[in-house]
């Protein structure tokens, strides 16, 4: 099934974070979901081509409640299947808006008063490693159940092995912020060392890639070796939006997270080295440490500038030979643990746990219908199957409180089996169906139609009946003459199904079959009690009455049934569903007027007469007869 994504999120610039979230919307806009990214825009916008971006000041706080009404509109509007948060901010307003989302842990957030109260992190949530996650269970107390760890998933066709040149390319590329910039400052000490001490050839060269607070002093100091060695041997890029080329020609690489994994994918050798640890060359075999902190090397010693120095020179006297097979066994490693589908499977895994935590099914249940008991487990067993955990039941008669928290959280809303949408034989009841679907609609529920069949209709029904349908994602009509009705009523969305009852193992006719099994609703009027007595008469004079057994499939059935039986001196039967299957499977034939006495014989392979005045019956029986 294709979904309808929400990622938010404060700006979509330059950085690991945003990187993430576009590869993320690139990834599932391939697996054929809709995704929708909402930010307060950056570099990353010209990069929405395949999913759409809309543009909200999430980036600036003052901008608080124009924010939350306009994501209140476009929620409504767009009705999303999942709303995923990628920062802090971002998910407060969607808390604040009351919808259900999932959110992503990129780093380990501030928890001081008030940010830790103003931390919500959804239903569930992501986080992009072990030690995320430890955090967010330690000092927010989210349970360890709802977080999955997921990875910095690569685009593997973007960053790919390139050209490279001749001589040997160091490149650094970070945000050169004050808390971002050591391992640059490092990286320009071990260069100005290494230049010093002569270990430099003429063929080597260094970009530093990146802009923020720290570029200007870094310039200078870049600047100063570039004189000392008499050629522009640092070059200070600042931000680029696509580092991929410069990552493709490199051959060795320093820094962290994202960035080291997008070298990684590009072949080169790595040192992992950043504002908060240093983990020295990284090779795959040894990478357990590295990735328990997303290679961000927390808890890892100090970056320092001989510590680089020594590694670079190690790096530097290797052969050619020696730094290619590195750099491949680098990629093979992002390759099979780090790809952009593994991220975007992830994510999906959580969308469906998330999305389908939840059902609400309702129709005409709990009046004690033989037929829609029998419908209500057979949909109850079908969302099961599809992964729904827990199914709220709700109908006229059971108005629980949780499916009401279900509606007004926005989980899916089924209408499920049966002519619900009617009003020949109650406008009370097609009242409070159309109700339901509006509401459901209003709270952001995906409305779906299972099983259904639909009519007749009187004086304005069809137009309300039309009115609410058109708010439904999908409609399963029970029957090709339910699917033109809806045709000629101007819906959408419709497609053909059967009746949900014929899915359900009802068990196997006893080969003694000798009843003829009669099952018949309260007649409307008397001109119609008096034509079915006729014809139970002609039955009786057929069958005999011995064979005759008469069932109340409804309880407003049995006072006709008890008066017939008694004045036609033929037997008769109440009871549940498991009652009636006994009788069916004692049956050689069926005669009825309730659908599903017609619905089950033919499960149990029973030849049924369905009495053809009613139009569903008539609808089934073609079908039948289409199919047969």
């Amino acid at each position: 099934m294709s979904l309808s994504i929400c990622l938010v999120t404060a700006a979509f610039d330059i950085g690991g974070a945003e990187t993430h979230i576009l590869t993320l919307a690139q990834s599932l806009s391939r697996m054929g979901h809709r995704v929708t990214v909402v930010s307060g825009g950056g570099a990353y916008e010209a990069e929405a081509v395949s999913f759409r971006h809309v543009r909200l000041p999430l980036n600036r706080k003052r901008a608080f409640f124009y924010c939350l009404h306009a994501l209140r509109r476009l929620f409504k509007r767009e009705r999303f299947h999942i709303i995923h948060a990628h920062a802090r901010y971002p998910a407060l307003l969607c808390r604040l808006l009351g919808v259900r989302f999932v959110s992503t842990a990129h780093w380990v957030f501030s928890t001081l008063p008030p940010r830790r109260a103003l931390s919500f992190w959804g239903e569930e949530c992501l986080a992009v490693s072990q030690d995320i996650a430890a955090y967010l269970t330690k000092e927010y107390r989210y349970p360890r159940e709802k977080i999955t760890l997921t990875v910095n998933g690569i685009d593997l066709d973007r960053f790919k092995p390139g050209k490279r040149g001749p001589g040997i390319h160091i490149c650094l590329a970070s945000r050169l912020d004050a808390d971002r910039a050591r391992a640059a400052y490092c990286l320009l000490q071990a260069i100005e060392a290494l230049q010093k001490e002569g270990a430099l050839k003429e063929s080597v060269r260094v970009s530093i890639v990146g802009d923020g607070t720290e570029h200007a002093a870094l310039t200078r100091i870049a600047e100063g070796i570039n004189a000392y060695a008499g050629r522009r041997l640092v070059r200070m890029t600042g931000a680029i939006r696509d580092v991929s080329p410069i990552l493709a020609e490199a051959d060795i690489f320093v820094g962290v997270s994202r960035a080291a994994l997008e070298a990684m994918a590009c072949g080169c050798c790595v040192i992992l080295a950043g504002n908060e640890g240093y983990l020295s060359v990284f090779r795959p075999e040894k990478a357990r440490m590295a990735e328990a902190t997303n290679l961000c090397c927390r808890g890892a010693p100090p970056t320092e500038a001989a510590g680089l120095c020594r590694d670079l020179k190690l790096l530097l006297s290797a052969t050619s030979e020696e730094r290619a097979a590195m750099g491949r066994a680098n990629r093979s490693y992002v390759e099979k643990s780090y790809s952009a589908e593994r991220m975007a499977r992830d994510a999906l895994s959580v969308y469906e746990r998330v999305r389908k935590r939840r059902a609400v099914l309702c129709g005409y249940y709990g009046f004690g219908n033989i037929g829609d008991e029998l419908m209500h487990r057979a949909l109850t067993a079908r969302l099961k199957a599809q992964g729904y955990a827990h199914i709220h039941t709700l109908s006229r008669r059971i108005l629980s409180p949780s499916s009401f928290y279900a509606i007004w959280r926005g989980y899916d809303f089924f209408l499920g089996g049966g002519n619900l949408l009617q009003n020949v034989t109650s406008q009370r009841s097609l009242l409070f169906y159309t109700f339901l679907m509006r509401l459901a609609y209003r709270r952001g529920c995906h409305l779906c139609v299972l099983s259904a069949g639909f009519g007749g209709f009187r004086k304005s029904g069809q137009k309300r009946a039309a009115e609410a349908l058109s708010l439904c994602d999908r409609i399963e009509c029970r029957t090709e003459g339910d699917y033109r009705l809806l045709r000629r009523m101007g819906i959408k969305n419709i497609q053909r199904g059967t009746d949900a009852v014929l899915s359900l193992p009802l068990g196997i006719r006893a080969t003694h079959a000798h009843l003829v099994l009669l099952a018949f609703r309260k007649p409307a009027s008397h001109k119609e009690e008096l034509c079915l007595t006729a014809f139970f008469l002609m039955l009786r004079k057929q069958y005999g009455r011995e064979r005759l057994l008469l069932f109340a499939m409804h309880p407003s059935d049995l006072p006709f049934v008890l008066k017939a039986s008694k004045r036609l001196g033929i037997s008769c039967q109440a009871g549940d569903a498991e009652a009636f299957l006994r009788c069916l499977g004692k049956a050689s034939i069926v005669y009825a007027n309730r659908l599903h006495a017609g619905v089950c014989a033919i499960r149990m392979g029973v030849t049924a007469c369905l009495w053809a005045g009613e139009e569903k019956n008539r609808f089934f029986a073609e079908e039948v007869q289409r199919t047969a």
